[in-house]
């Protein structure tokens, strides 16, 4: 049980849920969105 809710936190909690000190967006979504803007990409 105990390794089943540590999955679901570090599987959907942490990486798909919408953070609203990210603008909403997901760590990975935000994440992405930064080093666009850091190093130029588009």
């Amino acid at each position: 049980m105990r390794k089943d809710v540590a999955a679901y936190i570090m599987r959907y909690h942490n990486t798909d849920r919408l953070h609203t000190a990210n603008g909403d967006l997901s760590p990975i979504n935000y994440e992405m969105n930064s080093l666009k803007r850091v190093s130029g990409w588009t």
